[in-house]
């Protein structure tokens, strides 16, 4: 037996979803990164299908949203079922929305959790930095000692790997993987919180649920819809339309008078238990079936893991958490989880930014799953023992009203930290954006080209910070003046003495102008030496100033209306990588500014 010694900045453990997000973030860096994964192939079918309108966000900011667009279902609408005391059958009580559409320019889409595996995979193809190394299994993990009081080892996580077909581990083909940092994506029965023995809080229940992607053949009018359904004798389902004429059906296996109040054990339960108990929920109408793609019965239980770092190895996605399938949220949540790490990971390995802001994955990740264990305790009950009737309390729809925004994955809201300001001042320079949360987009005109694009189509996941610059009205007396000054004591004070020395400046953080004026009135040359950024190669950057001007196609002219940002006096806006809000002040804050920065930017030393 033989092995070799390898070193990775990064180690991403699990090739799922959120394996795959994190190395989407990684190859956006100069670092190294090894994603392993111990399976020969990505999820051929079936498991998660929810993709919420964060998370589309997300996707887009990647510039791979129009991919899922192309292949997914649209959850546009959601009808809500009841029993029909008279008759005994079911009848639709009211059909509506999914979501309001005032969430996010994204609606929740439809889409097998492995065609997004293979989107993500091929993005990662077209960068060319990271692949998926398949069938290597993580078989031992090596810490550095805590007595040990050596602070040179760079690579103190070791993870000896193994080809996954080994089975007495003796394989030529051995590893030992040194990485500085390593994330485990390892799934629900996460090998790598087993080695660490990760503490978790965990509910287990006697619910037992079946589910089923099929191609119905059926009469039932809202086969299309999104569909809440409760039938007599305590049965309740759930109807998901899915992309290629499949429909998902999630069906209460504790219900009916003939079933067993603790379910059917997984052993014994079939594919046509499944379909007999469609066809009971559904009377009067008819569901027969010719193609399966996918089917499954699982007990009800959920677990959060106490800590989400140990050291140098953080925990995402299933490895962190696990629940019901029912909200659509497991395979977001997991997404967003390292959507929102490794960025932080990658900015301390290349030196740019203090480690104590890793502090923050805990803080700001944990909440969220504990908020979906909530959330996902209450629908479970709705669709269980709620009711469907319109105004009822306990049901389904009035569960998803009040989570509304937490479906949709845009009210997450980041506590105050070194990365999120706590200034109680913010309200009053945009009194519609909120500290922590993502920034919502709306269209805005390219000052240059007349373009009407979404502003968040200027904030893509490239590892840049952005500064949002709100002048106001420029033919507002001062505005022009107060813009040039901002901008001359800006480039001073934070390019000069903050911005890391091996960071080109408009990498890493990229100013965004957007004034109120109206787009023909202003004199493009008026903008150059105040805002303009100047590149030594490409010259001025003409792409990055924007009217919100209402007199062009489409919902133009809100933005400031819609950020509450007075057109007078203007304001900034922070972004961070992931488009999270951090910093908010007026224009001439600069010095608050520079302290929220340095808070967590190694200061340039001086030469």
């Amino acid at each position: 037996m033989t092995k070799r010694d390898s070193y990775t900045d990064l180690l991403i453990i699990g090739a799922g979803p959120a394996g795959l997000m994190a190395a989407c973030w990684a190859s956006q860096y100069a670092i190294t990164t090894r994603l392993i994964d111990q399976k020969s192939e990505r999820t051929a079918a079936g498991h998660a299908d929810g993709i919420n309108s964060r998370t589309m966000e997300i996707l887009d900011s990647f510039g791979v949203a129009d991919t899922v667009l192309r292949q997914a279902a649209g959850n546009m609408d959601a009808a809500y079922w009841g029993p029909d005391e008279k008759t005994g059958n079911i009848r639709r009580i009211k059909c509506q929305p999914s979501q309001p559409q005032e969430l996010s320019r994204f609606d929740q889409m439809l889409l097998n959790q492995g065609a997004i595996e293979q989107i993500l995979i091929d993005y990662l193809a077209t960068k060319g930095r990271v692949h998926v190394e398949r069938e290597r299994k993580a078989e031992k993990l090596g810490l550095p000692c805590q007595s040990d009081k050596k602070s040179d080892d760079e690579y103190p996580v070791h993870v000896r790997v193994v080809s996954a077909n080994d089975e007495d581990s003796q394989s030529n083909n051995a590893e030992i993987i040194h990485a500085r940092y390593v994330i485990a994506c390892d799934g629900a029965g996460s090998w790598t919180s087993a080695q660490l023995k990760i503490d978790s809080d965990v509910s287990k229940t006697e619910s037992t649920w079946g589910v089923m992607d099929i191609v119905p053949e059926t009469d039932f009018p809202d086969i299309r819809r999104a569909c809440a359904i409760q039938a007599g004798d305590g049965l309740s389902m759930m109807v998901v339309p899915r992309e290629n004429n499949l429909v998902r059906f999630y069906l209460h296996m504790n219900g009916g008078e003939e079933r067993s109040p603790n379910g059917p054990d997984k052993s014994e339960g079939s594919l046509e238990d499944l379909i007999d108990m469609a066809e009971k929920t559904l009377k009067p109408y008819e569901l027969s079936y010719k193609h399966c793609d996918w089917w499954s019965i699982y007990p009800i239980g959920r677990r959060l893991i106490k800590q989400y770092r140990s050291d140098r190895i953080f925990f995402a996605g299933d490895a962190a958490h696990t629940h019901s399938p029912k909200g659509g949220q497991g395979m977001n949540i997991s997404m967003q989880d390292t959507y929102n790490l490794v960025w932080k990971v990658a900015a301390v390995i290349t030196g740019s930014i203090d480690p104590a802001i890793l502090e923050t994955y805990q803080s700001e990740r944990r909440p969220e799953a504990e908020q979906l264990m909530e959330f996902d305790t209450r629908l479970v009950y709705a669709y269980e023992e709620g009711s469907m009737e319109d105004g009822s309390e306990d049901g389904v729809e009035a569960v998803r009203d009040k989570y509304a925004g937490f479906m949709a994955g845009v009210a997450v809201t980041y506590p105050p930290s070194i990365l999120v300001d706590k200034s109680e001042s913010s309200t009053a320079v945009a009194r519609n954006v909120q500290l922590g949360q993502r920034l919502p987009s709306y269209l805005v005109v390219g000052q240059e080209d007349g373009c009407v694009i979404h502003l968040a189509k200027k904030l893509n996941s490239n590892g840049g910070w952005r500064l949002l610059i709100f002048p106001g009205d420029l033919h507002h007396p001062g505005v022009l003046d107060r813009l040039s000054v901002f901008a001359k004591d800006f480039s001073g004070r934070i390019s000069n003495r903050l911005i890391p020395q091996s960071t080109n400046n408009s990498e890493f953080l990229k100013t965004l102008l957007i004034h109120s004026s109206p787009r023909a009135s202003v004199n493009q040359s008026q903008l150059l030496g105040a805002f303009h950024q100047f590149d030594t190669e490409l010259g001025w950057d003409h792409t990055n100033a924007f009217a919100d001007d209402p007199s062009y196609d489409g919902d133009t002219g809100q933005a400031y209306e819609q950020y509450g940002i007075d057109k007078q006096r203007g304001g900034l806006i922070v972004c961070r990588p992931d488009q999270h809000v951090g910093w908010i002040g007026t224009i001439e804050e600069v010095d608050g500014l520079e302290t929220y920065f340095s808070k967590f930017l190694f200061r340039k030393e001086r030469t």
